[in-house]
């Protein structure tokens, strides 16, 4: 099931998905998992029903990945959209480089992952510029 959230506060997202909460976007908000794996969380604003929104937000979640990779997050990610421990919508980024401590195998399966609440800071200071266009 998965529902979506009709108000995206900080303090609601943070308490639904248990992440830090970093940005607000028209389309979606961002959070990051407080793991050494840079992972963020997109928020949709509406249902991924419609596909003229379905396709503005996946240009802008493209658009947030090269940004990252820019700021040498990465060079690989993964994309996905799962919903198995929360029904709530919400999309993963996860940026892997072949030193990550569960590389090649999926992160879904090594849980739970080191922790650290540098990465979150870094990725939102790395996305400032992104939010600010």
């Amino acid at each position: 099931m998965d529902i979506i959230l009709p108000n995206h506060t900080p303090s609601l997202l943070e308490d639904t998905f248990d992440s830090i909460y970093l940005y607000d976007h028209p389309l979606f908000s961002v959070m990051a998992e407080s793991t050494e794996l840079p992972w963020l969380l997109i928020i949709p604003k509406q249902a991924l029903t419609d596909p003229s929104y379905i396709g503005a937000l996946y240009v802008e979640i493209y658009q947030l990945i090269a940004h990252l990779q820019k700021s040498n997050f990465g060079p690989h990610f993964n994309l996905a959209k799962l919903g198995n421990k929360n029904p709530n919508q919400h999309i993963h980024i996860i940026f892997r480089t072949e030193n990550d401590d569960v590389w090649p195998n999926p992160v879904w399966c090594h849980e739970p992952l080191k922790q650290s609440d540098q990465t979150p800071k870094q990725l939102k200071k790395a996305l400032a510029n992104f939010f600010q266009k």
